[in-house]
């Protein structure tokens, strides 16, 4: 087993079948059997994958989308960034900061269980995002993200990466049942974080050499 250790630069990479759709630079918090806890400084460079002529996902037909060739264009994380994947979960959870480090809101992200990696040159951990998703405010009143594209993309099996919509469903679910019981951890955990001050925002100009390494299964 991959464990990392506090510091750590892990790269986050979502894959839409076997093509990188999403690279997320994030420093190991902690990193133990009962999951991983990563953070993102505020100004960090992330890359979408989009296609040659800067078109986006939104943009583009998804038949069209997945055959076709892409190139990292960087973003730069507008908040600090928490984001538990606890092992095994079919999810993981985000908490936002706004600059002067206060606590903003959670977001859930269904996806599935990360699996990590260490090359000589980067680690990582990969995954796969199903795009129906779970807001959840500071008061923990709560509502889907995405519907929409998640059901429209269903409609496309030969295509898409989601092939079981029960289980996506589930783990939303699952997760707002412990939204709505105020369970862990959505009880308050890690809503006074504060990273070490050595973890500054990582601006290459690049994405780290090793980002395209194949998908870990």
């Amino acid at each position: 087993m991959v464990t990392f250790e506090p510091g750590e630069l892990v790269c986050v990479r979502h894959f839409q079948n076997l093509q990188v759709g999403g690279l997320y630079p994030m420093r190991a918090v902690r990193h133990d059997e009962r999951g991983l806890l990563l953070w993102c400084t505020r100004g960090t460079y992330g890359w979408h994958l989009n296609r040659l002529d800067d078109r986006h996902m939104s943009h583009v037909p998804l038949a069209e989308w997945v055959t076709g060739p892409k190139r990292p264009m960087p973003f730069v994380a507008r908040h600090g960034v928490l984001s538990w994947h606890p092992a095994g979960a079919d999810y993981s959870v985000r908490w936002f900061f706004d600059t002067d480090g206060r606590f903003r809101n959670w977001y859930a992200n269904l996806e599935r269980p990360g699996i990590a990696w260490r090359d000589p040159l980067l680690a990582g951990l990969d995954t796969a995002d199903w795009d129906l998703d779970v807001w959840i405010d500071a008061d923990r009143t709560w509502r889907w993200k995405d519907e929409d594209v998640f059901a429209e993309r269903l409609t496309q099996p030969e295509h898409y990466w989601v092939d079981d919509e029960a289980r996506v469903r589930r783990a939303g679910r699952e997760i707002i049942d412990l939204v709505e019981a105020a369970a862990f951890p959505f009880d308050g955990t890690w809503c006074d974080f504060r990273p070490d001050p050595a973890w500054t925002a990582e601006t290459p100009d690049t994405p780290p050499p090793g980002w395209d390494r194949p998908r870990a299964w």
